[in-house]
C-alpha cells in the first residue's frame, strides 16, 4: 500500500495506451502483492483446513463441484459449507474491493486490504492448539 502511495500512480487506466501502473514504485507493489498471494495459497495448503486455497476462484469452486455430499442440503456439511462461505467472501471481497477503489483510490484499498489481513494474523494467535493424543 506504502509503494503504490509513494509512486503517485492512479488507481485505474483512463484509455488503452496509458498505463496506471507503470513505474518502478508501481511493480514493487504488484510483487508484494504477488508474494501475499503465493504465501496464502501455501499457508492454506499447509494447515489443511477445511477452507482450502481462496486464492483462486477456479480451485475452490472445483473443490465445491467435486464434494461428494454437495446437495445434501438437509444436512450440515461443513467441508461444502466452509467452501461456499470461501465463495461468498471472494465474491464479496472483489465487490467491496472495487467500490473502495472509487472511493480512496488504490492506495488507501491496498492499506484497507493489508489492515484486514493484520487483524486475522492476530486472531491466529487465539486459536486454541490440538488436544494431545493420549
Amino acid at each position: 500500500a506504502i509503494a503504490i502511495w509513494k509512486s503517485g500512480q492512479g488507481s485505474v487506466a483512463d484509455v488503452r495506451d496509458d498505463p496506471a501502473w507503470s513505474n518502478t514504485l508501481s511493480f514493487v507493489c504488484v510483487g508484494f502483492m504477488s508474494a501475499s498471494m503465493g504465501l496464502q495459497g501455501i499457508m492454506a495448503k499447509r494447515t489443511n483446513t477445511q477452507f482450502t486455497t481462496t486464492v483462486v476462484l477456479t480451485t475452490t469452486w472445483c473443490e465445491l463441484m467435486a464434494e461428494p455430499r454437495l446437495f445434501e442440503l438437509r444436512k450440515l456439511v461443513i467441508s461444502r459449507d466452509h467452501k461456499i462461505m470461501a465463495i461468498g467472501s471472494l465474491f464479496l471481497g472483489g465487490f467491496l474491493g472495487r467500490a473502495l477503489l472509487d472511493v480512496i483510490g488504490s492506495a488507501g484499498t491496498l492499506g484497507v486490504g493489508a489492515g484486514l489481513r493484520f487483524i486475522i494474523s492476530i486472531w491466529w494467535l487465539f486459536v486454541p492448539a490440538k488436544a494431545a493424543k493420549q
